[in-house]
């Protein structure tokens, strides 16, 4: 088998799309709803995340876009709790597109590492933190149209976005 650096862009495209495929398989596998929409599939995205490792910013980046558009048409349900345009709009935008795409960066997050293990969990841990930080800041726009008696706004993001899906 060739190394990242000697593969064809043939090759690394072929990879990315059955990575992309095995993601949204590994997606589609049982997991847990949540009551605002939106669930938790636990080891999607590592698919994702190794074509950034592998090949760098613009493949991980390009797949990672790529794979929040399937996503984004998968849970199209679980922006319905939006009631207005423009927060289904930010909600499409924080929850799939930019949380997905910040996959993309994990490959050179670990290069900036010596040691290997290091950067590999410096990738995923920062990029996880990321999409959570775009998950929050969906709760905190959308959220309060969707508040029980007694609740925050603050709370209710932070809670029901703690677990990167």
């Amino acid at each position: 088998m060739k190394r990242p650096d000697q593969m064809s862009r043939t090759a690394i495209l072929v990879e990315a799309a059955l990575m992309m495929a095995l993601a949204f398989g590994l997606s589609l596998i049982p997991h847990l709803s949540l009551p605002l929409g939106g669930s938790i599939s636990w080891f999607s995205t590592l698919p994702i995340l190794m074509v950034s490792f592998r090949h760098g910013l613009k493949w991980g980046l390009g797949t990672a876009t790529v794979y929040s558009l399937l996503q984004a048409m998968q849970g199209m349900d679980s922006i319905l709790y939006c009631k207005t345009l423009g927060a289904m709009v930010l909600c499409v935008l924080l929850d799939y597109i930019l949380a997905y795409a910040i996959l993309g960066f994990a490959g050179p997050l670990a290069n900036r590492f010596k040691n290997r293990t290091v950067g590999l969990t410096a990738g995923v841990v920062i990029t996880g933190f990321g999409r959570f930080l775009c998950s929050f800041i969906s709760g905190l726009v959308v959220g309060g149209e969707n508040l029980e008696p007694g609740t925050t706004v603050w709370t209710v993001s932070f809670t029901h976005r703690m677990l990167p899906t």
